[in-house]
This record gives C-alpha cells, structure tokens and sequence, in this order.
C-alpha cells in the first residue's frame, strides 16, 4: 500500500518541478527582455542627447564694433576782407577777419598791384595780423590818400606767412583774393581764397578707426609741393578754436607728384570723441618758428 501511494504521488510532483522551472524561465526571459528595454531607452535618450548638444550653437562672446571718423583736411586760414572808400577823406578802411592761423603768430598784409598769380609792386603796407590763443584775428588798417578810390580791377589783398618778409617762407602768401569792383562801389567785402604760392592749393583727408584701444590714421593729401615733408598732428579744441598737440604723428612726406598716402598706427587711445579734436598738417617740419608752424590744411574731427 505504501509503494502504490508512493507510486501515485510521483506525477504530481513531477508537474509541480515542471511548472516551477517553466515559471523560472519565464521570469528570467522577462527580465533579460527588460534589461535590453533599458539599455536601448539609455543609449536612445543618449543618443537625443548628443544630437541637441551638436545642433545647439554656441553664444558668441560679445565684441565691440570698430569706431570710426574722419576729418576733411582743407587749406587754412580762410576769411574775408572788407574795404571801405570815403570819398571825402580819401581813406581807405582795410578789415581782414581770418581764422586757422597758427596760435601767436604774426603776419604781413599788404595791397599789391596786379592779381594773386602776377603780382605786382606793393601798393599799400597794412598792419600785421597778430593772432591769439585760438588762431582767428581781426585787424583793421587805415590808408591815406587813396585818391582814387577802389578800382574796378588791378588790386590784390595778400596775408603772408611772416613774421617778417626777410625770407622766401616768410614772404609766402598764405593767402589771397583779388579785387574786382566793377560798379566802383565805395564798400566792398572779397573772400580771402588760397594762394598760388608753394603747398597752399594742398587737400586731403584723415580716416580714423579705433579698434579696441588702437587707433589707426589714414592720411591723404595732393596739391603740396613734390617730396616736400610736413609736421603732421592731431590736435584738442578745432580749427576755429585750436589747442594743443594730443598726439604728434609721423611726418608727411609728399611723393613726387606732391601726393601723400600715409597710414600711422596709435596704443593705448580709449575713444574718439563727437568732437574737440582736429588734424592740422603743417608749413614745414621745422617747428621752432611759426613760419615752419604755419597750418597748411586743417580739419575738425567727427563721427562717421
């Protein structure tokens, strides 16, 4: 009896281990399943990872834009002069009013026969500009005996580089007008225009870049006499209202067809303002006179 109940049981049994290891297996197929879920979701969320990080761009590191200006160099000085006649008197009322002389410096003036490109003999000395701080004057002189009048044509009015006349620089007329008076007005007010002398139909200009705190010049300039050298400045204040040398630059030397394109590098500018400085290229680079000091060409500095 024991070894026929023993004998019966065995099936059960057997289908009990046969069901625990089917379960088993099942469970560990599950498992291995989901650990393959897991490790293609980690290298899919790694792989969306990477491709955000490769398609973001990177924040640029600000920089600051260049600043620019320029100054349009022109001759200097210019002005005017008026004349006056008194009929009765016969006097004669000579006013220049000039700007973009040189600070403190002295300048014959004159009326001369003839015209400002045949000039002829000196008709009437009038009285030297003496010029201030700032480099504008006025001067009036008055001239006796004009009997005459002022003449239709035949008359200059003439400014000279000074101080004296004892020299061919000195003498230099730095500018000029001719009078024509057609209607033999007794009032008459011409434009002092620039003369035919040597450097004095000279242009240009001046193209300023600071990057950082580096400033870059670019000068360029024609009408000066051929491989002639010129002091070459920028100055504080304007060419109505001139100060001193900020930054004394390298001398400009003119090629043979009297041109110059010179470019000049300064450190260590932090800006450029709206306005108080001014490019002045001078007479000659001998600066121990004011006839080497003359300002050939001048411009105000502005933005742009």
């Amino acid at each position: 009896m024991l070894f026929k109940a023993h004998t019966a049981m065995k099936p059960d049994n057997q289908y009990k281990k046969g069901s625990a290891m089917l379960t088993t297996h099942i469970l560990k197929r599950e498992m291995h399943l989901l650990a393959v879920l897991c490790i293609v979701a980690v290298l899919a969320l790694s792989a969306c990872a990477g491709s955000n990080t490769a398609a973001r761009s990177p924040t640029p590191t600000p920089t600051s834009a260049a600043i620019k200006a320029h100054a349009i160099l022109k001759h200097m000085p210019t002005g005017s002069a008026e004349l006056q006649w008194d009929a009765r008197s016969k006097t004669l009322m000579v006013k220049f009013s000039v700007i973009g002389l040189i600070s403190n410096s002295t300048h014959p003036t004159e009326i001369d026969s003839g015209s400002c490109n045949h000039e002829g003999k000196v008709l009437y000395p009038l009285h030297n500009i003496h010029v201030g701080i700032s480099g504008s004057a006025t001067v009036i002189s008055i001239v006796q005996n004009v009997e005459q009048g002022i003449p239709a044509t035949g008359w200059n009015l003439s400014i000279h580089n000074g101080p004296q006349l004892a020299s061919a620089d000195e003498a230099l007329a730095i500018s000029c007008s001719d009078v024509s008076n057609t209607s033999l007005a007794h009032t008459l007010e011409v434009n002092m225009n620039t003369s035919p002398g040597k450097d004095q139909s000279a242009s240009g200009m001046a193209l300023l870049t600071l990057s950082g705190e580096t400033l870059t010049v670019k000068l360029t300039m024609s009408g000066l006499e051929p491989n002639s050298a010129h002091a070459f400045h920028i100055h504080s204040g304007s060419c109505l209202d001139q100060g001193i040398v900020l930054y004394p630059l390298p001398d400009v030397m003119a090629d043979a067809s009297g041109k110059v394109n010179l470019t000049t590098v300064i450190d260590a500018v932090s800006s450029i303002p709206s306005s108080g400085w001014y490019v002045n290229v001078h007479y000659s680079t001998d600066l121990s006179t004011k006839t080497g000091q003359d300002g050939l060409v001048c411009g105000n500095i502005i933005p742009g």
